[in-house]
């Protein structure tokens, strides 16, 4: 059970290092009251999912906890370029 519902977002400009986000999530996973121990496996995720944005705009980031489940959507001007949602047990 996630100990409170929650909503992080936050705007990356000029793309983001694997080791910055696998901090981030590393962090958000522990605040949502999940296991680390997928922090790398997301992280990498994330990063290619960001990668594929454009290169001249802000990617913006979401992470929600919500009932029970973590949803991370990456999108660039209101679009979503990858979403993925996991189960907190």
């Amino acid at each position: 059970m996630v100990p409170s519902d929650f909503v992080f977002a936050l705007a990356v400009s000029g793309g983001a290092s694997r080791e910055m986000l696998l901090e981030l999530v590393a962090r958000v996973l522990e605040r949502a009251g999940g296991p680390g121990d997928g922090a790398g496996a997301l992280a990498d995720e994330l990063h290619a999912a960001m990668a594929r944005g454009p290169r001249d705009q802000p990617v913006d980031v979401s992470f929600s906890a919500e009932a029970g489940q973590l949803r991370i959507v990456v999108s660039s001007q209101s679009i979503a370029l990858w979403q993925v949602a996991r189960d907190i047990p």
